[in-house]
């Protein structure tokens, strides 16, 4: 599917994490997504530079993308922006609700040059209520949408390590962008998105309102551990490595008892015979499995649970996990260029092995302006004058940016 969407152009005014996933997400599927950063660049170029002198997360969500940096603070590149606007499909951006009202690039200003443009814009609760203008950072809405009470030990919570709710953002605004441009074969116009992440992540809470809103109160935090369901989770062998395992039924629980830990006498041990017996009387299951896991090495431990048909796993470290044998066979590292030079990156896995290249600052000015309508003079004079510029100016910090701040990182 690596080209399915190869007949779509986004013009992306976009910073950080969240609203660079989607749009990496439509680049991996073939989209031509214009990237527009600021002078100085985008603020996840500053993170770090682990890859070579480049930043770990630009590397991580940019791959695909064409690059223009263009300088917002005047007239004239906000022109630039809606000469580009004119040309594409999707236009997207992530930065304070207001903020392009104030620029001239409202989806009215850019619908009345392109009637057809499917225009999202991305912030962290929305563009009206009253976290309008609150700021938001992954743990921030982690913390207000609920998924921070839901991680973590009954003692403390515990942040979800990615920035998940950023990339349920991103994910909820490529959804809704192919859907407005299925909508857009039907009726020939394009329409307005107002994406939240803190909307979307209320909704990967799953089961847990319906629990507080049929009697259960609000859900314990049970660590790697399930509130419905024992045992299950990560148990620690005897060689210090973690066996991970779910009991997901009674009947599991039987082939567990007799062909795992051959203890056929917990099946009549009032305490264990049941699903709803074993959440009532958790600390003892816990105890006991324990106990039995820890007396053998993980490998004697995974070769039972395989012999029984039963789920199981391993807990593994960043560096296992990009060695898996699965990962290998279904070829999820691919190679990219880039500006220092050829580096691994992880696809999409609906996308195919492709080239893939990683840009640079403004990178494809000059071409994105051509195609924009731009004469050669033109465009030598926008670079000039630092408006499109060729190289990045001094980083300021984003409270300095004319652009405003972006509302995820």
């Amino acid at each position: 599917m690596s080209a399915a969407l190869a007949d779509v152009r986004v013009v992306a005014l976009e910073q950080a994490v969240a609203l660079p996933y989607g749009t990496f997400l439509l680049a991996e599927m073939g989209a031509d997504v214009i990237k527009v950063e600021p002078p100085g660049g985008d603020v996840i170029r500053g993170w770090d530079s682990a890859v070579h002198g480049l930043s770990t997360g630009f590397v991580w969500l940019n791959a695909n993308k064409r690059d223009i940096a263009v300088d917002l603070s005047g007239e004239a590149g906000r022109e630039v922006v809606r000469r580009l606007a004119a040309t594409a499909d999707v236009f997207v951006e992530n930065f304070s609700p207001g903020v392009m009202d104030r620029l001239g690039l409202s989806y009215e200003r850019l619908s009345a040059r392109n009637d057809r443009l499917v225009y999202a814009s991305l912030s962290g609760y929305g563009q009206d209520g009253p976290y309008r203008d609150v700021k938001a950072y992954d743990l921030l809405i982690q913390g207000e949408a609920g998924l921070l009470a839901s991680t973590g030990s009954a003692e403390s919570p515990a942040k979800i390590g990615p920035p998940v709710t950023d990339l349920i953002g991103g994910s909820a605004a490529a959804f809704a962008i192919l859907a407005a441009l299925h909508e857009r074969t039907r009726t020939g116009r394009g329409r307005y998105l107002d994406v939240s992440m803190f909307d979307a992540s209320v909704l990967w809470l799953g089961y847990y309102p319906h629990h507080y809103w049929h009697g259960g109160g609000e859900p314990p935090r049970s660590g790697m551990r399930h509130q419905y369901l024992s045992p299950y989770g990560p148990y620690l062998a005897a060689d210090g490595e973690h066996v991970n395992l779910v009991v997901a039924s009674d009947s599991d629980w039987a082939k567990f008892c007799e062909h795992v830990v051959g203890q056929p006498g917990w099946l009549y041990d009032p305490r264990f015979a049941t699903i709803a017996a074993r959440i009532r009387h958790r600390p003892a299951v816990e105890t006991a499995v324990e106990r039995i896991i820890a007396g053998e090495p993980s490998a004697y431990w995974l070769g039972r649970l395989a012999a029984a048909g039963l789920p199981h796993g391993r807990l593994r470290g960043i560096g296992s996990v990009l060695s898996h044998p699965q990962l290998l066979a279904r070829q999820l590292v691919v190679t990219a260029d880039s500006p220092a030079g050829d580096i691994p990156l992880i696809r999409f896995p609906l996308a195919g092995n492709q080239p893939r290249h990683v840009p640079g600052y403004s990178e494809h000015r000059a071409a994105v302006l051509a195609e924009a309508g731009y004469s050669e003079d033109e465009i030598a004079e926008l670079a000039e004058s630092g408006i499109t510029p060729a190289v990045p100016a001094a980083r300021r910090g984003p409270v300095e940016r004319a652009t405003g701040n972006p509302r995820q990182q």
